[in-house]
């Protein structure tokens, strides 16, 4: 029903009638067709199991089957409901091209019209997910008692068509059948109820869905101004509560991408939804709050609901679900008592299900090829090892180009050891297949440092960022573009500027080459090249063209802007380094603006010096750790190395 008022104030099923203006239980047909069915199909097996095969004989016949088999094969079939529920989103009111027409050549469009021309053909036209899900199916022979299974074959012997079996309004003198009728009224009741109930919790749950609840509740506890600092955070931890329930989710609440910035007040999704609420005037949006207008409990004719109280249709469709809403309920009382490391573990987990969720993009037919020939076995996953004390410093860990956290986890457990909080980042299209690689700008991977030293903050005080190879870059464009108090100092080791590979200055003509040719080939010209790795249990076995496009981009906006910083910084290089040229650290350090920096040179003619921790290369940093620690008084022997 449009108004979604399926759920009395009792706690009853039933809905609002448009024809007689009060509620009425739902429709039993679904329960009456499959009883007397089951019935029938009962009474028949029984006759056949007692030798009376006149009887299977007469309903051959009259059912048009060839022969008395057919029938009794489908009699052996078990009698099904299958709940389903179909989830429109967005719910779309703005004017669309069937309802301007409508309106063109008759003005006087009655309101039910109307509003199905809005809503009904922004379905067509307009961007809207039709989420179709089937409940478990109620099997209806379990329904039957097992003294009722004795009774049947005596009561549905007395019809003569199954017309009178289903029709449930025997003939006068028929007691058997009226006995049967009144049973099966009763039964056929609890039965509705079941599918009834199953049917509208297999509702597809939204961002909308939960948002609104969020806001009618505020309202009906009289809290008529919401800080919409509070509003964000209750409905991120809603929503992070949500997913470890069984409720079937809209794939927006699965992607962290699509709903992790609700928190900030951010997000396609979350701004959609609250210019539609400010344009139907339920709430009014001030800098810091939103304001709940009186017209979000009003009463709305039947016609009118979903193009004048969204908010209300929204909320409605989950009213069913009291799992659901309790947990909103609970979450919205207890919001204040949410600490931001809770928040961080949140985010963590938001990490967990991104990699999961980019795997399963680029695991379709084209990708596969590419994808069997990866050799990387290390857990892919961000990490996060706590540290002994709560006020211990922290570290966190950005791997290189290709690679995973997994490159930098056993550094990871040694700084652990020794007392330190530390986190290890998996960086945007790594980890998953290089066509998610090929898919991501540079961007996305400086914003999954910026989202690692978020989390990381809700922990310590004092951070370190240690980056290798591209992530010393990105470390360091973290702290030059994200200055922060708690960051201690940064460390960059084998950062590339320059490369060895003379080849790469043709980047940039092969990656705009393949943009042509996928104007008519969707693969391009060359979109991977096999990747001679160091360590291939950690990197990918082919690198995507655009990704290194993408890493030349990053290394000319880096040296496109001053690179002013607040913290420490230390460079560490392989003076023979195979991958990067070794001067790259001294356009580094020329290019850096802070007091405090300086090169730690490492005799080595391989790229990875942190993960193989050639000449103490590992030892060097934590002393370089040690050093800024001591340089602003930490003195905790918890990370006393």
């Amino acid at each position: 029903m449009k108004d979604k008022r399926v759920i009395d104030d009792e706690g009853q099923f039933n809905i609002f009638s448009r024809s007689t203006l009060e509620r009425r239980k739902h429709h039993r047909g679904a329960a009456v067709i499959a009883l007397a069915l089951d019935s029938f199909k009962t009474a028949l097996l029984h006759d056949y199991s007692t030798g009376q095969y006149a009887n299977v004989e007469r309903w051959t016949e009259q059912l048009g089957f060839d022969e008395p088999e057919q029938l009794l094969i489908r009699a052996l079939k078990p009698t099904v409901i299958v709940p389903s529920h179909i989830t429109f989103y967005p719910i779309r009111v703005n004017d669309n091209i069937l309802h301007q027409t409508a309106r063109f050549f008759n003005r006087e469009i009655n309101k039910r019209f109307a509003e199905e021309l809005i809503i009904e053909g922004n379905l067509l036209f307009k961007h809207t997910d039709m989420d179709i899900r089937f409940s478990t199916p109620l099997v209806v022979g379990k329904y039957w008692k097992w003294w009722e299974k004795r009774l049947l074959p005596n009561v549905v012997h007395r019809f003569e068509s199954l017309h009178e079996l289903f029709n449930l309004t025997p003939e006068s003198g028929n007691f058997g059948g009226r006995i049967h009728s009144i049973g099966m009224k009763a039964k056929s009741h609890k039965v509705r109820d079941d599918y009834m109930r199953a049917m509208y919790r297999a509702v597809t749950l939204n961002l909308s869905h939960i948002a609104s609840y969020i806001l009618l509740h505020c309202y009906r506890e009289n809290i008529l101004l919401i800080d919409s600092a509070r509003f964000h955070k209750t409905l991120y931890v809603c929503i992070k509560k949500i997913q470890l329930t069984n409720t079937s989710l809209h794939r927006s609440l699965k992607n962290p991408e699509e709903y992790a910035t609700v928190i900030d007040g951010d997000g396609n999704r979350l701004n959609q939804f609250l210019k539609t609420a400010s344009e139907m005037e339920l709430l009014k949006i001030t800098d810091q709050a939103y304001e709940l207008q009186k017209k979000l409990i009003d009463e709305f004719h039947f016609d009118e609901i979903r193009t004048e109280n969204l908010i209300h249709v929204y909320a409605n469709e989950i009213m069913p679900h009291r799992q659901v809403t309790r947990l909103i309920e609970k979450t919205f009382k207890s919001i204040d008592r949410i600490s931001e490391s809770d928040i961080a573990h949140f985010r963590l987990d938001d990490q967990l299900r991104a990699r999961k969720w980019d795997q399963q993009q680029y695991d379709k037919p084209r990708h596969r090829e590419i994808n069997r020939q990866q050799t990387f076995t290390r857990d892919p996953n961000w990490f996060y090892l706590p540290g002994k004390s709560a006020k211990a410093p922290a570290a966190l860990l950005v791997h290189g180009f290709m690679s995973t956290p997994a490159e930098l986890r056993e550094f990871g457990e040694r700084l652990h050891g020794l007392g330190f909080h530390v986190m290890g980042v998996r960086l945007k299209g790594h980890g998953t297949s290089p066509w998610d690689l090929r898919d991501r700008d540079w961007q996305d991977w400086s914003a999954s440092v910026n989202c690692g030293f978020r989390i990381l903050k809700a922990f310590s005080e004092r951070i370190h960022i240690i980056g290798f190879s591209t992530g010393g870059l990105l470390a360091l464009h973290q702290a030059i573009q994200h200055p922060d108090p708690a960051l201690a100092c940064v460390v960059s080791a084998c950062a590339p500027v320059d490369f060895r590979n003379k080849n790469m200055k043709f980047v940039p003509l092969i990656h705009h080459a393949n943009k042509m040719v996928r104007w008519v080939s969707s693969e391009g010209l060359m979109p991977f090249r096999p990747n001679d790795t160091e360590h291939p249990d950690i990197n990918y076995a082919h690198i995507p063209i655009r990704a290194l496009y993408q890493l030349q981009k990053m290394i000319e906006q880096f040296f496109a802007q001053p690179a002013p910083l607040n913290c420490p910084a230390v460079l560490f290089q392989a003076d023979e380094d195979p991958v990067v040229e070794p001067r790259s650290a001294e356009h580094l350090l020329g290019h850096l603006q802070c007091d405090n920096k300086r090169i730690e040179w490492v005799e080595s003619n391989r790229h990875g010096i942190i993960n193989e921790d050639i000449h103490d290369t590992q030892s060097r940093i934590i002393d370089s750790l040690a050093e800024n620690l001591e340089r602003f008084g930490y003195n905790d022997d918890s990370a006393d190395h």
